[in-house]
């Protein structure tokens, strides 16, 4: 395990420096031409551009990019043949991994976040810059559930385009339940409930980074609910990431590499779930297609076209078997009974 993860780190060794080195040069140009101090009409001097967002979008990125790096080695046939070969636990390989996958995430963000604050501190400024050091030790955590929930998605693929396409719409995919049930219950939800970002896993780090804004510019401000939700949310889907992340690592066949992805975490429930939630919150009310042949019957059928399209992308063919045409219609089936019901039904019902 030791000779594994020196030769890893080694591996790294040149995305380790490049990640760095533009992380640290995008930190450093903002922060040396950025004004600290500001005036308006209230106050002639206050505190202003506390650059917080700067780090928070370095740790964003580098936790996305990092995983597509770290894993791709189980997408390509050659590759897996070559590692599986090698006398050690697929468990402990891909452990090696996403070991060396997190320094490949500190030090750029480490390096970048403290020069950037050492420029902050050494220009002119109001700012209360004690909150910046609690600030990052605060982010690590959120780093470190991103880097697993992101890698848990990724490997769920077969392919990299896959594996990027699966990161992106499984961190989106609880804001679609939410956007339905806001679009058509909002006056009925606690207001804990109407926040977006507590629902996605980057809303844990968004809210962590406002929280501290707040305070190094010198403001009262406290933990607030919204913020405990997304961290808890977020803790527990990190938690459940890495344990079907390490669980289902020995069960990784290399023969799967650059086949069809055909998880149950991709295509199989994402076409689904996007197709009905998209149709279930379609702003316009189904049952007038009888009336008018209108904007609602475009609306609806483009979404059932874009996830046809999303088929025949992920069977790579033009030709769908029975069973995605059963899925297929169900689902379109489903969500315009839906829609027909909460505009004729439940709409009318609670107004």
């Amino acid at each position: 395990m030791k000779k594994s993860i020196l030769f890893e780190l080694k591996r790294i060794a040149l995305p380790l420096c490049l990640f760095t080195a533009i992380a640290t040069a995008l930190y450093a140009a903002v922060a040396l031409t950025t004004d600290y101090i500001g005036s308006n009409f209230y106050s002639p001097e206050h505190a202003v551009n506390t650059l917080t967002y700067i780090p928070a979008i370095i740790l964003c990125i580098l936790c996305v990019v990092t995983p597509a790096l770290q894993f791709s080695y189980r997408m390509n046939k050659r590759s897996t043949d070559l590692w599986y070969a090698l006398p050690i636990r697929r468990k402990n390989l891909l452990f090696v991994r996403f070991l060396c996958g997190f320094v490949l995430i500190l030090i750029p963000y480490t390096v970048s976040y403290f020069l950037g604050f050492t420029i902050i501190a050494c220009s002119e400024n109001l700012f209360d810059l004690v909150w910046y050091v609690p600030l990052y030790f605060a982010s690590l955590p959120a780093a470190l559930c991103l880097f697993g929930i992101n890698s848990f998605c990724f490997t769920r693929a077969n392919t990299v385009f896959d594996g990027v396409l699966f990161m992106i719409a499984l961190n989106v995919a609880p804001f679609m339940p939410y956007l339905f049930l806001y679009n058509n219950f909002h006056r009925y939800l606690p207001a804990l409930a109407r926040n977006s970002l507590n629902y996605l896993p980057i809303g844990a780090p968004i809210q962590i980074f406002t929280l501290f804004d707040t305070l190094i510019l010198g403001a009262t401000a406290h933990v607030s609910d919204n913020l405990i939700l997304s961290c808890s949310i977020c803790a527990a889907m990190s938690a459940a990431a890495y344990f079907g992340l390490f669980y289902t690592a020995d069960k990784h066949k290399a023969e799967n590499a650059g086949q069809i992805s055909d998880s149950w975490f991709g295509y199989k429930i994402l076409i689904p779930w996007y197709l009905f939630f998209s149709i279930a919150d379609a702003s316009s009310p189904v049952f007038l297609f009888f009336d008018s042949i209108g904007i609602s019957l475009v609306q609806v059928l483009l979404i059932f076209v874009c996830a046809l399209i999303a088929y025949f992308v992920y069977r790579r063919s033009f030709l769908l078997k029975k069973s995605d045409w059963l899925c297929l219609l169900l689902t379109f089936a489903a969500s315009i009974l839906c829609l027909f019901l909460l505009q004729n039904v439940f709409l009318p019902m609670l107004s």
